[in-house]
């Protein structure tokens, strides 16, 4: 979902930057690391040895302070690590944004305003995917795992399962089989990317979902 905003709102902004797996990167490479790489696609060019976090957030400051910026988190663990990547003074100039993702809500206290997005139920997800798996051809029981599979990637998001439905409607059950391996190859917050794919892969019509 934050991918898709970010996608369609993107070019509002001067700067912008969609930072996946916070949470991850931080644990990986470590706090400056992940602020060098948030500052070098914002500035779109490589920024290295600041050294301390403190030289990282006066670069914001004097840089970004007066820009429309757009900012997209992904998967961040607490905002500890928000503070960590935009000092504790963080300002943008009017009109930017600020978008985190995160697991656990509750470790976002200091965020203005909070989404949470609506997940359906195996039942539910399974009757909407087919709404838009099998408008063209009536399905026979040899869909019915491959369908079953389909709504697990999904992870009850509603638009998940109609983009991943339009994109396999009218394709064979080798088709079927092949899309589904791809997508269980892939790690759970790299999906987003693979359904943006399938949906900009879809006609006209079957983007109106």
């Amino acid at each position: 979902i934050a991918r898709a905003v970010y996608d369609e709102i993107v070019c509002q902004f001067e700067h912008y930057c969609f930072l996946e797996n916070v949470k991850d990167g931080f644990k990986n490479n470590g706090a400056i690391q992940m602020q060098e790489e948030l500052l070098s696609r914002i500035f779109e060019k490589r920024v290295r040895c600041l050294g301390t976090l403190s030289k990282g957030s006066k670069m914001i400051m004097e840089r970004l302070s007066k820009k429309k910026v757009l900012l997209v988190l992904d998967d961040v663990e607490n905002f500890a690590q928000i503070e960590a990547l935009l000092g504790n003074q963080h300002s943008f100039g009017g009109g930017s944004r600020i978008i985190v993702t995160t697991r656990d809500i509750q470790s976002l206290s200091g965020v203005d305003a909070r989404y949470s997005p609506m997940f359906l139920s195996d039942d539910e997800a399974l009757e909407l995917f087919m709404q838009y798996a099998f408008r063209t051809n009536q399905p026979s029981r040899e869909y019915d795992p491959l369908s079953r599979r389909a709504i697990e990637y999904a992870h009850g998001l509603p638009l998940a399962l109609k983009v991943l439905g339009a994109f396999l409607d009218n394709k064979s059950i080798c088709e079927w089989k092949d899309e589904l391996e791809k997508i269980k190859e892939i790690p759970h917050v790299e999906i987003q990317g693979v359904l943006k794919k399938s949906f900009d892969g879809l006609d006209p019509s079957q983007k109106d979902i």
